[in-house]
């Protein structure tokens, strides 16, 4: 076992944020033309319709990547032929050839006949699956722009340029919480600085204060085109404009089945109370006598389920924060631990066990628990991050790096040098996906893959001394 000096202060404000509850690399009218590419503009920006309907379409279906390719490149997709649409291959005359009859070059009024009304230079209608656009005509220059560099050296993706890099986060720079977003604001900004130019390019953080509406601080910043990527980020539920933005490390419940470019570094909060249920029934002499405190649904059964496979039982399930009643008499005889969920009130249940002298073991989140009243050695609390800085380092102290801030910092920088010289959103997703076992320090050792994206299922347990410190008890675990 590890003793931690005072290590629950600090370590939280990542953890208390996760619990439920405007230029590109290219000029501003080539972003613009990337974004109705790429995404379909935003919700509202453009409205296309199939041919023959005027029901819109959501930009999933009328952005041009989605069949032409990220590049333009066209290919076939279920046995039919997508054409190319850079701008190299639409302006050049096409020959006849079985099942595609020729057609002269693409120029700018044709372009726009196209792709209001469906017709090539030719006069033919294109394919049915051709979306039709209302375009003004900004956007039509803004799309025709960018589908004259979509595909080469010159199509830098959101945040790039020549030289830098810009990184994003959403944190509570202003109000209650601003020492804990400023202290995760410096962390990241000193850890992105410390990676030095990767490729030639400089990392910038661009930080964008939450203050009353988090979300369209997130949907500025994600949405607007002005970073590459986000990381250590609040992540609001409901946020519009994620897109295609790679998010490292986000402030917020890691989810059964993360988003396509969304990568959690910490474990979702079932496999924490499973491995609290581990513990629990290995400090046990005979087999748990389990009490579970807190709301029923799906992670009350999760515990349940976990009790089983380790060999206990559980002798209680009760909603309300009240060792009475799991305890003598109103449950014969006393159960050997009380586990409480996330929402059941740890605090309160830590008081009523400090007026208690029985044997009798609570465990809980450590992000439930307030620091001043976590001092009972009776408490068992997981924590998905480590309770000290990096080295060591005692995590409350106004100089260490936020855990959370240094493992998505270290998994960031990390991606970008298996990224290679081109800076891609698609190519850093596949360069993270290609982590394994890697060591952040302040998170448990990352594991990503094609399609998963949950980093860690491994928390650490530790316990309070009289002291005012922490106890680790042994080291990073996943649930049996």
């Amino acid at each position: 076992m590890r003793r931690c000096a005072r290590a629950l202060a600090m370590v939280v404000f990542a953890l208390v944020a996760a619990m439920p509850p405007a230029e590109s690399g290219a000029d501003n009218d080539t972003a613009a033309g990337r974004r109705i590419f790429a995404r379909g503009g935003g919700r509202d920006e453009v409205f296309a319709s199939f041919s023959g309907t005027r029901a819109a379409l959501p930009p999933a279906v009328r952005r041009c990547a989605g069949c032409h390719g990220p590049d333009g490149a066209g290919g076939r997709e279920g046995g039919v032929e997508i054409p190319a649409i850079t701008w190299r291959a639409l302006a050049a005359p096409r020959a006849p050839s079985p099942g595609r009859p020729a057609r002269p070059g693409y120029v700018g009024a044709t372009l726009a006949r196209a792709l209001a009304e469906g017709i090539d230079p030719a006069g033919r209608r294109l394919a049915p699956g051709m979306p039709r656009y209302q375009l003004t005509p900004t956007q039509l220059t803004a799309l025709s722009d960018y589908l004259g560099v979509v595909g080469t050296e010159r199509d830098l993706d959101p945040g790039v340029t020549a030289d830098e890099i810009r990184l994003g986060a959403v944190l509570p720079l202003s109000g209650a919480q601003a020492a804990s977003g400023q202290a995760m604001r410096r962390g990241l900004e000193n850890a992105l600085a410390a990676a030095g130019s990767i490729y030639g390019r400089r990392l910038r953080l661009v930080a964008a204060d939450a203050g009353d509406d988090a979300a369209a601080a997130f949907d500025r910043l994600a949405a607007g085109d002005q970073v590459f990527a986000l990381l250590a980020t609040l992540l609001p539920p409901d946020a519009e404009g994620a897109g295609e933005v790679p998010v490292i490390g986000p402030l917020a419940p890691t989810p059964a089945q993360p988003l396509p470019n969304r990568f959690h570094l910490l474990a979702p909060v079932e496999d924490q109370m499973r491995l609290l249920v581990d513990e629990l029934a290995g400090e046990t002499p005979h087999p748990l006598r389990l009490a579970i405190v807190g709301p029923q649904g799906s992670l009350a059964d999760a515990v349940a389920d976990q009790a089983a496979r380790d060999g206990a039982m559980v002798v209680g399930r009760i909603t309300a924060a009240d060792l009475a009643a799991v305890l003598p008499p109103a449950i014969e005889p006393a159960p050997d631990a009380v586990l409480a969920l996330p929402g059941a009130a740890l605090d309160g249940l830590a008081a009523q066990l400090a007026s208690r002298r029985e044997d009798l073991l609570l465990a809980g989140p450590a992000q439930a628990v307030t620091p001043g009243v976590a001092t009972d050695p009776r408490l068992r609390l997981v924590l998905p991050v480590w309770p000290t800085g990096p080295g060591g380092r005692d995590a409350s102290a106004a100089t260490a790096l936020p855990p959370l801030a240094a493992a998505a910092a270290a998994v960031l920088v990390e991606g970008l040098k298996r990224m290679g010289g081109h800076a891609s959103r698609a190519g850093l997703v596949a360069a993270l996906e290609s982590l394994r076992d890697f060591p952040t320090g302040a998170a448990p050792p990352q594991n990503f893959g094609r399609g998963q994206h949950i980093g860690s299922r491994a928390g650490v347990v530790v316990r309070p001394d009289r002291d005012g410190g922490i106890i680790v008890i042994g080291s990073w675990r996943a649930p049996r």
